[in-house]
């Protein structure tokens, strides 16, 4: 018994270093651990700095291992270069996928010769007293300030942008839309009850566009002032305080910029409600990470100073429409009524309702169905009935009757045949007739073709104004369909649309209306 006991008792002595060698062997630490290193912090592989920079280095440890670890990081720089905090740290990692990170700073002297320089990291990992060294090298190069302000630069610059950096259509290109209330409207506004409603703050985005021509990583930080075109000094509207912090903590982006490549990035544009319009100046600066120096600045002069552009319409339509146009239906009607005999009434409210039967229930019908046909250009087809027809009418009425206000009494006979048969007493009906009829009763009142010696018979001359006529109140049923419905048209779709089917379609139809009211008239006669 006592040999049995004997051969167990080395037998047991013999297992267990075997054993602890074989966990041991187990533990790799290149499989059971994540150990990398940045300098500086954000930049994957090799990164790059100047003179008089401070820069972070970032420390990254993490275990995959499912027990107790202790570990010793220690960073290793170049000699010259300044530490900030402790080049030796300690911890332990518990759990498995437990992690441990550190920013580490230090300081590049500024007469730091140029060159690429070794960092050199090293990770000692305790495990169950068995000790395995991590090592992690990466390269900083210091540059010269002229080599790095000739690698980066900043090709493109554009405002507005949407949230991406990408242009943004709906403005036209290096413009501020801001809302600006003008002195004459101030006074104007104090003859009425309407108010002014601003925003605390609005904002838009601006696109940058960043090129690294360069064969190192760059690091650097984007930030931008908008200055007073004159004097050259920022312009604090265009930065103002948000939330009790200045503007400059917000407006900036850091960017890692790769060796021969572009990057495209967005900044906020805040503008408080004391934003004045005019022409500024856009000034982007680039300064490499670490530092403040400016390696880059780029004006928007040399393409296009930006203007803010006051939103003056909202206000003028929104007074324009609730003051003058119910007023010139609704204010005097005796006295409108009184100018025009019995026979001229019934003569507009049958060329009123001739305009309702041959064009507006038609449309009803066919609106929907030029849509889908024929898309946005859906204006040649319907100008043919809202455009050549109408004004057939309209020339011919006033051919018969040329006296001031028988448009505004034959718009005024189609808005309340089109509401009570097919309900479309909306407000944009409304405001186009009103001001289309208002534009028309002046412009042929100033010509002489209404008045007292009336001459409606020039073709070229009623067809000129009622097309010139046709295209204000049709840039302004435009802005009415932007301002209450949120729409956007494109410049060029405007422009086509007035031309075509403002202008052209309304001249033809108006030299053919004289036509008309000339042989009706004789009808009459």
């Amino acid at each position: 018994m006592k040999k049995i006991g004997f051969l167990l008792l080395v037998l047991v002595l013999i297992i267990q270093p075997v054993a602890a060698q074989v966990q041991q062997e187990d533990f790799k630490p290149e499989d059971m651990t994540t150990f990398t290193i940045q300098v500086p912090h954000g930049v994957e592989g090799n990164g790059l700095a100047v003179g008089n920079s401070t820069l972070s280095a970032y420390l990254f440890f993490e275990s995959y291992y499912d027990g107790n670890m202790n570990v010793t990081v220690e960073l290793d720089l170049p000699k010259g270069f300044v530490l900030h905090e402790p080049s030796v740290n300690s911890f332990s990692l518990q759990t498995e996928y437990d992690d441990w990170y550190r920013l580490v700073d230090f300081y590049i002297p500024a007469d730091t010769p140029c060159g690429v320089y070794n960092i050199t990291a090293k990770a000692v990992v305790d495990v169950k007293g068995t000790k395995h060294t991590i090592v992690r090298t990466t390269q900083l190069k210091v540059a010269s300030k002229e080599e790095v302000a000739n690698d980066v630069s900043v090709s493109q610059l554009i405002v507005p942008s949407d949230e991406d950096g990408y242009g943004d259509p709906s403005h036209p290109s290096n413009t501020l839309v801001v809302q600006e209330t003008s002195p004459a409207l101030k006074k104007l506004l104090e003859f009425t009850d309407l108010k002014i409603e601003k925003e605390e703050l609005t904002s838009t985005d601006m696109g940058i566009e960043l090129t690294n021509a360069g064969n190192s990583t760059i690091p650097v930080i984007v930030t931008y002032d908008i200055l007073d075109i004159k004097t050259g000094e920022p312009v604090k509207a265009f930065k103002p305080d948000i939330m009790g912090m200045k503007a400059d903590t917000l407006c900036y982006a850091t960017v890692t910029l790769s060796p021969g490549s572009s990057s495209l990035i967005s900044l906020p544009i805040y503008i408080s409600p004391d934003a004045m319009g005019g022409d500024y100046l856009l000034r982007v600066k680039v300064k490499l990470t670490g530092t403040d120096w400016i390696a880059v600045t780029k004006d928007q002069k040399n393409y296009c100073n930006l203007k803010a552009v006051g939103t003056y319409n909202n206000y003028v339509c929104r007074l324009f429409t609730r003051n003058y146009c119910p007023g010139i239906f609704f204010s005097r009607p005796r006295k409108i009524m009184d100018r025009f005999k019995t026979r001229n009434l019934v003569l507009i409210a049958l060329f009123g309702t001739v305009s309702f039967a041959a064009i507006s229930l038609p449309m009803t019908i066919l609106w929907d169905l030029s849509h889908a046909i024929f898309g946005p250009f859906s204006f040649l087809f319907t100008g043919l009935f809202n455009e050549i027809l109408l004004y057939m009418l309209i020339a011919s009425l006033v051919v018969l009757i040329p006296k001031p206000g028988v448009i505004s009494l034959f718009m005024m006979v189609r808005f309340l045949l089109g509401g009570f048969i097919t309900g479309s007493f909306t407000p944009i009906t409304f405001i186009t007739l009103s001001i289309n009829a208002i534009i028309l009763e002046f412009l042929l009142y100033v010509a002489g073709v209404t008045g007292k010696n009336p001459a409606p018979d020039n073709r070229l001359r009623m067809g000129i104004i009622c097309g010139f006529a046709d295209v204000i109140s049709g840039y302004v049923s435009f802005s009415v369909w932007m301002v209450l419905y949120r729409l956007f048209y494109s410049n060029w779709y405007i422009a086509v649309n007035l031309l075509i089917d403002g202008f052209l379609y309304t001249f033809i139809g108006t030299w053919f209306g004289i036509s008309l009211g000339n042989r009706l008239k004789k009808v009459v006669e």
